[in-house]
């Protein structure tokens, strides 16, 4: 990782030394899915140290940190969250891009929107623009957004993936009626995701166990949009992937589960294919990119059921 810490000018090196000053007795190591995350034993205690009480890492499920990670957007992108509140994984998407570019942090619920604004100021991102607005109500060609080249949709969902105190209850007390309707807003956000004409990398994403809010979502998603759109496999070193009785391709997506030690999730990449990217190349696209840095952030992954924590490093 490139940067340093915009408070204090340390490198990954030097953090990883004051977390070793903080933390004398945990051993923790690095986490082989994601990079820069590091494994804390679970009765680490984060309330003192320094860098979370200033808002330079946060606690977050291992599962959630791969959405960004899919998204993998370059310096300098332009990114659209369409379902932000209450914004770590805004923050994680700011994190990857050292502070340049522009996040859109969408969210039309106006208390979880203040949520989102308050967690932004208090981390000190620069480069997230949050907007109180139905990401639904917002038009692809809004020359606000044409720059954008990746959005993250991380959208209500059922929850199910939640661990409780018996999983098992979870998938009894499922409730068809809400999962439909759930399933339909899910298409309608993904789709017009899609639909912004110079994006070139999508990501879907739930917390939830259901087929019909992941891989019927995808596959719906991908019969109404194949000829400009595929699924791009990401996380290839994750084992747990999609359902393919659902469909065959659904071995792209990923899946967590508690049995990975994180809470259930699912995850599609959708990128654009190469005939559709030669047409927008001739589109000429004016981009004026932010040059503050970042330079680097510290996300804290917890599990709060499992025998780790996660620090992310930027």
């Amino acid at each position: 990782s490139s940067g340093i810490n915009a408070e204090y000018g340390e490198n990954p090196t030097t953090v990883i030394k004051l977390l070793q000053t903080e933390f004398p007795d945990s051993n923790f190591t690095g986490d082989p899915h994601i990079n820069f995350l590091l494994k804390f034993p679970s009765n680490t205690n984060f309330s003192k140290c320094s860098l979370y009480r200033k808002g330079q890492i946060m606690i977050q499920d291992k599962a959630s940190c791969m959405s960004a990670a899919a998204l993998a957007p370059p310096r300098g992108t332009h990114v659209i969250d369409a379902c932000s509140a209450p914004g770590n994984k805004t923050l994680h998407v700011s994190a990857l891009l050292e502070n340049t570019g522009s996040v859109f942090a969408i969210e039309r619920d106006s208390k979880r929107f203040n949520k989102l604004r308050n967690n932004v100021k208090k981390h000190g991102a620069k480069n997230i623009t949050p907007v109180c607005e139905d990401f639904l109500r917002i038009s692809p060609l809004d020359p606000k957004y044409s720059k954008v080249t990746h959005i993250l949709v991380d959208p209500s969902c059922s929850g199910s993936g939640m661990v409780t105190e018996n999983l098992v209850n979870s998938f009894q007390s499922k409730n068809e009626k809400r999962v439909r309707e759930l399933a339909a807003l899910q298409k309608s956000l993904l789709a017009h995701a899609l639909s912004f004409p110079h994006v070139q990398r999508v990501v879907y994403s739930t917390c939830s166990v259901y087929s019909e809010e992941n891989e019927s979502v995808v596959k719906a998603t991908l019969d109404s949009h194949s000829t400009n759109w595929k699924l791009s496999r990401v996380l290839p070193t994750w084992e747990r992937r999609g359902d393919t009785s659902v469909f065959p391709e659904a071995d792209m997506c990923v899946r967590c589960s508690p049995e990975d030690d994180t809470n259930g999730f699912f995850l599609a990449c959708f990128v654009r294919k190469e005939k559709d990217k030669d047409f927008l190349a001739g589109v000429k696209l004016q981009s004026v990119f932010s040059v503050r840095h970042l330079a680097m952030r510290y996300h804290v992954k917890q599990h709060y059921k499992y025998p780790y924590k996660y620090v992310k490093l930027y």
